[in-house]
């Protein structure tokens, strides 16, 4: 129980320090840029998702692989 009051003791204070400690940002971002920037990301993370959905089974069996060795239970 007292761990519990602990953490949320800190969430509170954490919390209370992100709203009463804010630097305002100055800061403008161009929407030509912003829409440039998304085009621009949105395929490539569809390629890697793809490329990890495609690739899940490898990559999992070589890092499992690494694993055992560094073990040393293979």
């Amino acid at each position: 129980m007292s761990y519990h009051r602990k953490s949320a003791g800190a969430l509170l204070f954490i919390g209370l320090c992100l709203i009463l400690f804010t630097v305002p940002a100055y800061g403008y971002a161009d929407p030509n840029t912003v829409g440039l920037i998304s085009q621009v990301l949105t395929p490539l993370l569809v390629i890697a998702g793809a490329c990890f959905t495609f690739l899940r089974k490898g990559i999992s069996s070589l890092f499992g692989g690494l694993w055992q060795r560094l073990r040393g239970t293979k």
